[in-house]
């Protein structure tokens, strides 16, 4: 497989998923007409391409992550799918070219999880399924072209980008943000006028604000929201039996004045 491969050296890697991404796609369900240019917080942009394979009239989909080794491992994924014509011929490649790294990066840090492990977390806790489901594959096969890798950090990139998205994806991006920050986030979200996916865990100091940062620019949970919380079994999730497992809330945000998305 040709291409750049990321650095796979120390410090925070996201090789997997740790939210659901079934609860992505029962939120993006939820949501008329389905949104056809989505923006997601990348991680490991295994999330984007279980949620993409959903959408049926998906036009575009951005993957935008500030972190050099998301940005290039995504790019290494996006092959992968490309290449890798049955869910046995990823999952081997999978093994080969990230189970060895990602298997050091867990023994680093105390834990190990057996191959076979890792396979059946993807598809029982966090939601995917292109790695066992023909059929999921060849939904996110066929959505592949359409999907773009920016390396940027969120804020800004939905602050500079002209061409509007009607959903976005934090991902739990707000834990982490100060004030300011979040005032500029969701403001940046309010300008596409577009619903808005995001996990508040106990990482963040103060909710509240995050609260207040959300509404000021007119947002407020969408009727689905608690049904889509108590759906989740990854992160945050009171299921969940993991040591990195801390408690979370799930919110589907949609603005006052959404285009063209009714609730």
């Amino acid at each position: 497989m040709s291409g750049r491969n990321p650095d796979w050296g120390g410090g925070s890697r996201f090789y997997l998923p740790n939210e659901d991404a079934a609860v992505v796609c029962a939120a993006l369900a939820s949501l008329h007409p389905w949104p056809r240019n989505p923006v997601f917080v990348g991680g490991s942009g295994m999330t984007l391409l279980e949620a993409a394979g959903t959408l049926p009239h998906m036009e575009s989909a951005a993957f935008v992550d500030v972190a050099d080794f998301q940005f290039e491992y995504f790019r290494l994924l996006l092959r992968a799918v490309t290449e890798c014509a049955s869910p046995e011929i990823l999952r081997d490649w999978f093994g080969r070219a990230v189970y060895p790294e990602l298997r050091r990066h867990h023994l680093a840090r105390g834990r190990d999880y057996a191959l076979e492990q890792v396979f059946a977390a993807l598809s029982d806790l966090f939601g995917i399924r292109f790695f066992s489901n023909a059929a999921a594959l060849e939904r996110v096969r066929d959505n592949i072209d359409r999907v773009t890798a920016v390396r940027a950090d969120i804020g800004s990139y939905l602050a500079r980008q002209q061409s509007r998205h009607d959903f976005i994806y934090l991902s739990n991006v707000p834990d982490y943000l100060g004030e300011v920050a979040l005032q500029t986030l969701f403001t940046a979200c309010q300008a596409h006028r577009a619903p808005v996916y995001l996990l508040l865990t106990a990482a963040c100091s103060d909710p509240d604000t995050v609260r207040r940062a959300w509404e000021a620019p007119g947002y407020s949970p969408h009727a689905a929201s608690p049904q889509l919380d108590a759906q989740n079994r990854g992160l945050g999730s009171p299921s969940l039996a993991r040591a990195w497992n801390r408690p979370g809330t799930i919110y589907l945000l949609v603005p006052t004045n959404p285009r063209g998305t009714t609730v």
